[in-house]
Parts: structure tokens; C-alpha cells; sequence
């Protein structure tokens, strides 16, 4: 048994590292945006269809997921390497479709990943599946440093061709012992019980496209927001958007811990209060301590809602390939939210007011939360 569990640790810790490196592509459009919007001429609306197209492409990708989870994470990651490397050359009326085709393989990859994490370890699923969110978190964490860093060098696009090479090595690794996740996943699919809950998923679907899409216009446009601001140092910009990423990973790491002592319903209720502050403080500051500590509030306060989410999907469908439809909902959030922040900033003028949008994404969950009487996540049960 120790063996087999040796065995089975290092393939997993690079599907992980594979987790991690999509948190890296998700955000980096986001990081890299300050510097587009000069070499690329663009405006926010055209920067909004950009995340549009990034986020619809997710969404969709979560929906080609089939019942091999492997051979849905390696056309994952096709995807992800091919447009990648096509991004780093290609410019102009492309743009948008490179970027639907990037999103497409993030969404493959990372439902695929997840699907795989949660078929591996029905044991502990809950635990592992927080674990997974924050290692995503970590890559997404760094991408701001990495491409402050980038930029003033080499041009933004480059760090697209890097992410390829690192992808494909990633994969191959994970290649090498494709047997482990392939026997797992093929039995939870198997297994998986056709009858759901519509009721309840219905409501986790609503609060996953909020959510994912509050997630991406607060953290896209983060760096964009405090680099308008009239703050001497611009380095501020990278420094809010990497504490909002720190605090989701601390935020994630923390979760089954927080959930012995609190109830799921109370740990729900009490981040979406204090994410609709956080964002609120946020938008109200222009001292860049004030504007340091709201990011992180907001991505503290957030950390949580996803991975609770997640794992009721997980439970309810029995990690049946069926449940590809939220993953997909929840991607569709994270391209309209952050369109409409764009449209809604380049229609008055002002970035502030588009960013009213996650604001009023999370009152509405908030709303969404207080209607739902009995909301029950079962965590618990999966750690």
C-alpha cells in the first residue's frame, strides 16, 4: 500500500502543477492587459471582448469533457499549447478567436483535471479538491509579478510562448503514468448515478456564473483599475492583484479546517457579505494601503464560495461527466461579468463604475443565498 500510494503521488503532484500553470494562463491576459492597451491599441470594449471570447471559450470547453477524463485533459492541453504559441505571433482581427480557442483548452483542462482529482480521491474529495483550487490560486498569484517583471523588457505576448513549453513538458510528465487516473475515472463514471437534484443544482449553477464572474472582472481588471488611479507608484497595480490572489490561495488552503468548527451555510453567508465589502472598500479607495487590504479582503472573503460549490456538484452527480454543464455555467459567468464591466466602463467613462458589475453580482448571490432556505453544502462528508 505505501508503494502504491508513492506510485500514485508524483503523476498526481503534476496534474497539480498542471492546475497550477491554468491559473497562470486564466489571469494573464488580465496581467499583461496595461501593456496591451497601448501595443494593441485597445479600448475596454475591445479588451471586454477579449475576456469574452477567453471566458466563452472555458465555458464551452467544460462542455467537450467526456467520460475519459484523460483523453478530455490532453486535448486540454492541445488546445492550450497550440493557441498559445498562435498568440504569441498573431495579432489584429485573430485576436478573439485565439483567444476563444485558448479558453477552450482551459476549460478542458481544468474540468478535466478536476474531474480526475475528484474520481481519485473519493475518500477525501472535498480536502483535495480545496487543495487543487489553491494550488490553482498560486500560479494565478504570481502571474502579476511575473509579468510586471516581463513587460518592461520583452514584449507581453512572449510570456504566451513560455507557457507553452512549460505546459508541454507538464503534460508529458503526466503522460508517463496516464494508468493511474485512467482506471479511477473510468469506475466513478461507471458508477455514477444518472439521478440529480435539478432544484438545488440549478441554485449552485446561479451562484457559480456570479461567482466565477465576479472572480474574473475583479481580478482581470484589477491591475488596469489601480494603474488609473492617481497613486504615485505604479507598482501598486501588481502588488493589489497578487495579495487579492494570496488571499484566495490562504483563503482555499483554510477552507476544511473553517468547516469543522462552522457550518457550510455560515462560512457561505458570512464570505459573501464580507466579499460585497471588500469590493466596495476597493472601489472607494485611493490610498494604496486602503487599496492593498481591500484586495485582500475581497479575495479572502471569496476564497471559500467555489470549492463549496464544487464539491456539492461533485456530490449530487456522483462525479458523473454529467456535471460538465456547471463547470460550463460557471466559465459563462467569467466571460459575460467581465464584458459587461468593459462595456459598462467604456459606455460612462470610467472603469469605477464598470466594476459596479461584480459588486452587484455579489448582492445578487447574497439575495440568492438568503432565499434558498435549507442550503445545505455537504463538505464535510467529502473530507
Amino acid at each position: 500500500m505505501p508503494g502504491e500510494r508513492r506510485s500514485r503521488a508524483q503523476p498526481v503532484a503534476w496534474l497539480y502543477v498542471g492546475n497550477a500553470l491554468t491559473g497562470v494562463g486564466t489571469t494573464l491576459l488580465g496581467c499583461i492587459l496595461p501593456t496591451l492597451h497601448t501595443s494593441w491599441h485597445l479600448d475596454d470594449r475591445r479588451a471586454g471582448i477579449l475576456f469574452a471570447s477567453q471566458f466563452t471559450g472555458s465555458a464551452l470547453g467544460a462542455l467537450l469533457v467526456r467520460s475519459d477524463f484523460f483523453r478530455s485533459l490532453a486535448g486540454g492541453y492541445f488546445l492550450l499549447i497550440a493557441s498559445a504559441v498562435s498568440l504569441t505571433f498573431f495579432t489584429g482581427f485573430v485576436e478573439a478567436l485565439l483567444f476563444l480557442a485558448f479558453g477552450l483548452g482551459l476549460g478542458l483542462t481544468m474540468t478535466a483535471t478536476s474531474m480526475l482529482v475528484g474520481s481519485t480521491f473519493l475518500g477525501n474529495r472535498g480536502a483535495a479538491l480545496s487543495v487543487l483550487n489553491a494550488v490553482w490560486g498560486i500560479g494565478a498569484a504570481l502571474t502579476p509579478l511575473i509579468a510586471s517583471l516581463w513587460v518592461g523588457r520583452w514584449p507581453p505576448t512572449y510570456l504566451f510562448l513560455i507557457l507553452a513549453a512549460v505546459l508541454t513538458v507538464t503534460f508529458l510528465l503526466i503522460g508517463k503514468n496516464r494508468a493511474t487516473f485512467v482506471a479511477g475515472a473510468r469506475d466513478a463514471a461507471l458508477d455514477a448515478s444518472r439521478r440529480t437534484q435539478l432544484k438545488p443544482l440549478s441554485m449552485i449553477a446561479v451562484i457559480s456564473f456570479l461567482y466565477v464572474g465576479t472572480e474574473v472582472s475583479v481580478s482581470g481588471w484589477m491591475m488596469t483599475y489601480v494603474g488609473r488611479l492617481p497613486i504615485a507608484n505604479k507598482a501598486w497595480a501588481p502588488i493589489a492583484a497578487s495579495c487579492f490572489w494570496v488571499a484566495v490561495i490562504c483563503g482555499r488552503t483554510l477552507v476544511p479546517a473553517i468547516v469543522r468548527w462552522w457550518s457550510e451555510a455560515q462560512l457561505l453567508t458570512s464570505s459573501l457579505t464580507m466579499a460585497f465589502i471588500g469590493i466596495l472598500l476597493l472601489l472607494l479607495s485611493n490610498v494604496p494601503p486602503a487599496i492593498v487590504l481591500s484586495a485582500t479582503l475581497a479575495g479572502l472573503a471569496l476564497a471559500p464560495i467555489f470549492p463549496l460549490c464544487l464539491a456539492k456538484v461533485l456530490k449530487l452527480t456522483h462525479d458523473s461527466p454529467d456535471s460538465k454543464w456547471i463547470f460550463a455555467i460557471s466559465g459563462l459567468g467569467g466571460a459575460v461579468l467581465p464584458w459587461i464591466t468593459g462595456e459598462l466602463s467604456a459606455h460612462s467613462g470610467s472603469l469605477r463604475i464598470g466594476l459596479l458589475v461584480p459588486a452587484f453580482a455579489l448582492g445578487t448571490m447574497i439575495i440568492l443565498d438568503r432565499l434558498s432556505i435549507g442550503w445545505q453544502v455537504s463538505y464535510q462528508e467529502n473530507l
